[in-house]
């Protein structure tokens, strides 16, 4: 029952992971101009674990991938793509993963992640509450409620 519940939220996830518009030819490294609303679908390699994270608000929207280990991550931030880099993790152990991050955009904009554990499902964990904060271009505080789940592939 939990390998099919895990499944189908992993099945959830490819259906939401629609991709954006691909990135312009003269994007700086890690960002993209182009405006889109969800990351592209993501691959786990064999004997890693993966944080999925998408909007909670319909439609939903897959915004955030975090490979644990990974010095960087993949993220929609202020309607664009970007690889952020880890600054710093903390808080309390789930898995693989920290209940707190900080991230830094290509820009040097920072982006804060806090993740609410749930319960434990095989192969990964529920996250049914996160969420991301960022400072808009206009100097606003942007708070994303997100949802989601880690998931480990075996080896």
């Amino acid at each position: 029952m939990n390998k099919l519940i895990l499944l189908s939220g992993l099945a959830f996830l490819g259906a939401c992971a629609s991709s954006g518009a691909p990135p312009a030819a003269d994007a700086p490294t890690g960002a993209s101009t182009a405006v889109t609303a969800s990351l592209p679908a993501q691959t786990l390699e064999p004997g890693t674990c993966g944080l999925f994270l998408w909007t909670r608000d319909e439609p939903r929207h897959f915004v955030l991938f975090f490979a644990a280990g990974d010095p960087t991550a993949e993220a929609i931030v202020n309607g664009r793509q970007q690889t952020l880099n880890v600054d710093s993790q903390d808080g309390d152990v789930f898995g693989q993963f920290l209940t707190r991050m900080a991230f830094s955009a290509p820009d040097g904009d920072a982006v804060t992640l806090t993740l609410t554990p749930g319960e434990e499902i095989e192969g990964g964990r529920r996250v049914p509450l996160a969420r991301m904060i960022y400072d808009n271009e206009e100097g606003w505080e942007i708070i994303t409620p997100l949802t989601g789940l880690t998931a480990c592939q075996p080896e």
